[in-house]
């Protein structure tokens, strides 16, 4: 079964340019290799200064072994680039369209 982690950010210099996210994440996926376990992750702003993301992975288990490198990850990004998590679910996928 997938999993999913949701999660909502706060910027305090406001969300960063498309461009810009989009070059911090392909850092962070170009860093794991082939061991970039997510099949999805999506971002999309919802203000001036909050974004709002979701990571969709192949099982709970792939979730649980990525916990580590994506927490690691998460602290880099709250020192480096002033944002800060304001909440988060995980939980499993137990419906997505496209699979039907």
């Amino acid at each position: 079964m997938k999993y999913a982690v949701y999660t909502k950010w706060a910027w305090d210099n406001g969300v960063p340019s498309a461009n810009d996210l989009q070059s911090m994440m392909r850092g962070f996926r170009d860093s794991k290799g082939d061991a970039f376990a997510p099949e999805e992750v999506l971002w999309w702003q919802i203000d001036e200064t909050h974004h709002q993301a979701i990571i969709i992975y192949p099982s709970k288990e792939i979730a649980d072994a990525e916990r580590t490198a994506l927490e690691a990850a998460r602290k880099d990004s709250v020192q480096d680039n002033k944002n800060r998590m304001v909440e988060e679910y995980v939980g499993p996928v137990v419906m997505q369209l496209t699979e039907l």
